[in-house]
């Protein structure tokens, strides 16, 4: 329910510096966000110190990996994505985009059945490749030390430079990497 509460500006101040009659005016807190565009329908968490274990590694090689990408009812997608790829590197060492898709499915496999994503976005950061596309595929396999290890792909910049599709919704092949550091939440 949106509320109604009127919201009273002094008058006092404004009387005096106006021409016309002055009156409170209604003003309502406004809706959030997920309201006004239907609700969230699905959310991607994907957070830790990326894949370097599961590229056999030591932990902490590649600094840093978050993302938060939401679909809303009516379609949209928002978010932002990071990627630190040095440990006390600054933002020389770090990419950041816009999330502009987002394509989530259910996969059966021996180990269970579980939820991956594949998200897209569009760089801001670093600036020399600001507006390029890029791509990052997920699985969520469970939330519990007792669960199979979530894994994540690399982000890749330029997908089609590499083959593969910039379109998230295609579902492209992308190879992954176990992050048992890290945490992959899709709903």
């Amino acid at each position: 329910m949106i509320s109604t509460k009127l919201k009273l500006v002094p008058l006092v101040l404004l009387a005096a510096c106006a021409d016309q009659p002055v009156s409170p005016v209604a003003e309502h807190d406004g809706p959030s966000l997920q309201v006004s565009q239907g609700g969230v329908v699905h959310r991607v968490t994907v957070g830790g110190p990326d894949i370097c274990t599961g590229i056999g590694a030591s932990p902490g090689c590649d600094a840093n990996l978050s993302v938060i990408a939401l679909e809303m009812a009516d379609g949209s997608v928002s978010g932002q994505w990071v990627d630190i790829w040095s440990p006390g590197g600054g933002s020389e060492n770090a990419m950041h985009a816009t999330v502009t898709c987002l394509e989530i499915n259910t996969i059966t496999q021996p180990a269970g059945t579980f939820q991956q994503a594949w998200i897209g976005g569009v760089l801001t950061r670093p600036l020399a490749l600001a507006g390029h596309p890029v791509m990052l595929r997920v699985r969520d396999r469970g939330t519990s030390a007792n669960d199979p290890i979530d894994a994540v792909s690399r982000s890749i910049v330029d997908p089609e430079d590499e083959g593969i599709s910039a379109d998230c919704h295609a579902r492209p092949i992308m190879g992954f990497a176990f992050a048992p550091q890290g945490q992959v939440v899709i709903w």
